[in-house]
């Protein structure tokens, strides 16, 4: 709690002596004026408005430099409810170019879709470097429609209790899991809960995740703000980066992942920070070499750290 402690030590308010409270916000100081060399006196009452301190906390920002991946297991988890159907194909489109990226990288792949409920049938494939652009193009088609959007819940039931899961997922291969979603995430576990059995789960392995949803900004803003994915907006900060909304071109996005794209120099940060309070530590040695970037709420580092490096971003936020 040093940093916090130093950053809260900096005169966010002066000291007050005798002061009555009567409201939350305003309190009244009364001032008692004694004039020299004389019996007169006065009594001046000032009302005076003072605003409590700011509750802050601290966040801390992270992720791991990437290694390049000799081989990847890619879990697609779609949203196969009555609204998504008409981004199928803009979804078989998007896997294609992800197969490309990958295998410039590595041959070594597979690539498996689930529905967001795990309603039967909820698995398809997996593909991998012999499959044909039709597979893609079917594999949406092949998964029962949901009926609700609990896509934490079935990648964690699909994970430990399936039969498919056992061949797809192999132990020694990286992880991307891909969720796309026109809703909000709707089942119990929070966003950080299941981050954190991610991070168990494939803990000998990289994991990288992209999420597709509607974030708010995007074509379907108007309309459509009850269904914003805010968890799985709350998911990609974990991960360094923002969600990609799903009412745009976004079919390059899902190869928007660390161990793809390659070295990483930045960090998307998950709060808005108060700016002065930022510290920058890589593999927990303080570094001064970055900027912030307020239009993008972006930590930008002057140089790209080695693999496996641990970069952390610091700060203090405002707190609700």
């Amino acid at each position: 709690m040093k940093f916090l402690k130093d950053v809260l030590a900096v005169g966010i308010l002066p000291a007050i002596a005798t002061i009555t409270r009567v409201t939350k916000n305003t309190a009244f100081i009364a001032l008692t004026l004694f004039v020299a060399c004389t019996s007169d006196y006065g009594i001046s009452t000032e009302i005076i408005e003072v605003v409590d301190p700011a509750i802050m906390e601290v966040v801390v920002d992270s992720l791991v430099q990437p290694s390049t991946p000799a081989s990847i297991d890619v879990l697609i988890v779609l949203d196969t409810s009555g609204s998504m159907s008409d981004n199928y194909e803009q979804v078989s489109r998007g896997v294609e170019i992800l197969r490309g990226d990958i295998e410039l990288i590595t041959f070594d792949y597979k690539i498996g879709f689930i529905n967001s409920s795990l309603i039967k049938p909820y698995f398809s494939g997996p593909y991998d470097v012999f499959s044909s652009a039709i597979d893609f193009l079917l594999a949406p088609w092949i998964l029962g429609g949901d009926r609700e959007e609990i896509a934490f819940t079935a990648t964690y039931e699909f994970a430990l209790n399936s039969i498919e899961a056992d061949t797809f997922f192999r132990y020694d291969a990286d992880k991307l899991i891909i969720f796309i979603s026109d809703e909000d995430e709707q089942s119990i576990l929070s966003a950080d809960v299941f981050h954190y059995w991610l991070k168990d789960e494939f803990k000998d392995v990289q994991h990288d995740i992209v999420a597709i949803v509607n974030t708010g900004v995007g074509d379907c803003e108007n309309g459509w703000n009850a269904y914003i994915g805010d968890k799985y907006i709350e998911l990609s900060a974990y991960y360094g980066k923002t969600a990609t909304d799903i009412c745009s071109d976004w079919e390059l996005a899902l190869a928007d992942s660390t161990f793809l794209i390659g070295p990483v120099n930045h960090i998307n940060l998950s709060q808005e920070p108060i700016e002065e309070t930022i510290v920058v530590y890589i593999d927990k040695i303080v570094t001064e070499e970055w900027y912030y970037l307020v239009e993008t709420n972006t930590v930008y580092l002057d140089f790209e750290p080695s693999e496996g490096s641990l970069i952390e971003v610091g700060y203090i936020v405002y707190s609700d």
